[in-house]
């Protein structure tokens, strides 16, 4: 074979291994790339999946917060509505008519003297009442002091100079214990026991 022979049936043979190593590389870059596809397709999937996931959770949380802050603003406005209703049931204590404002004190009083020989502090409004005639009748000091005879007591009642910080009712300072039973008192303690009444009464 001449020297022209061999080089043609090198540069054939080269021409078909370099073909087969092209087609090879085409495949190969064929299969990388169809792997590449599908694994970015799966990705893309499982960030959708998660996505939709991570918005459910979001939206049933704020469906949540949103139930919640209702409910916290419904029950801050029936607190607001019971407060208001005790603050109106205070003033229409501190402005009861004189024959009413009178027994009720009177009863207090008598329950809540131990000796007879208490100091009396009332309010700045109420202390004429205590001082004076009351009621075209004899003062209201006067007035305990009787009640407190006829029950059994010394009916020896003074009243403090200084007028009490309170909107009505009456502080007993006594030998042994000191009672307060002043209005916003009174009031706080009826509300413990009977704000769920009032409850069903206004949101039955």
């Amino acid at each position: 074979m001449g020297a022209e022979a061999i080089i043609d049936k090198i540069r054939k043979n080269a021409a078909e291994e370099v073909a087969a190593i092209r087609k090879q590389g085409e495949e190969r870059a064929a299969a990388a790339a169809k792997q590449l596809l599908d694994d970015a397709s799966a990705n893309a999937e499982e960030i959708l999946r998660t996505a939709k996931a991570e918005a459910a959770d979001l939206e049933r949380r704020e469906r949540l917060m949103t139930g919640l802050e209702t409910r916290k603003n419904s029950l801050a406005s029936r607190r607001a509505v019971v407060d208001k209703a005790f603050a109106q049931a205070l003033e229409q204590l501190a402005q009861l008519p004189e024959d009413r404002w009178a027994a009720l004190i009177e009863k207090i009083v008598l329950e809540a003297a131990g000796t007879g020989k208490e100091v009396l502090s009332v309010s700045a409004a109420d202390q004429p009442r205590y001082k004076s005639s009351f009621g075209g009748g004899p003062s209201m000091l006067e007035r305990l002091n009787s009640a407190l005879k006829a029950k059994g007591l010394a009916g020896e009642l003074t009243l403090s100079e200084q007028p009490a910080n309170i909107r009505g009712g009456v502080l007993l300072c006594g030998e042994h214990y000191d009672v307060n039973a002043s209005f916003e008192l009174l009031l706080a303690q009826a509300r413990e026991q009977c704000e769920k009444e009032v409850y069903h009464i206004l949101y039955a």
